[in-house]
């Protein structure tokens, strides 16, 4: 559900005390990305960074935000896993 990624990246960071969440939704030929960092983070980690290189891998063109809360989309679910590994490293 492309049109739930907020609401979903919104819930998880309640959750959390101090974290980084990153969702990914796909949708025929659309894939979303959202990053949601929590308040206490956002001095150390800037969530438009990890869309922009999220969307880079998924075939996007950037997206944009907040440090806590950015998102984009994509056109290659293909690479889903290879956006979120290298999300990874970028903590």
């Amino acid at each position: 559900d492309l049109e739930g990624i907020r609401k979903r990246v919104d819930k998880r960071k309640k959750e959390f005390r101090e974290g980084i969440v990153i969702v990914f939704a796909a949708k025929d030929d659309e894939v979303g990305i959202a990053v949601g960092v929590t308040d206490i983070l956002t001095n150390k980690f800037d969530a438009v960074k990890f869309v922009k290189k999220g969307s880079e891998i998924i075939g996007g063109q950037g997206g944009g935000g907040r440090k806590d809360f950015a998102q984009a989309g994509g056109q290659d679910k293909s690479k889903i896993d290879e956006a979120f590994e290298k999300l990874k490293t970028l903590i």
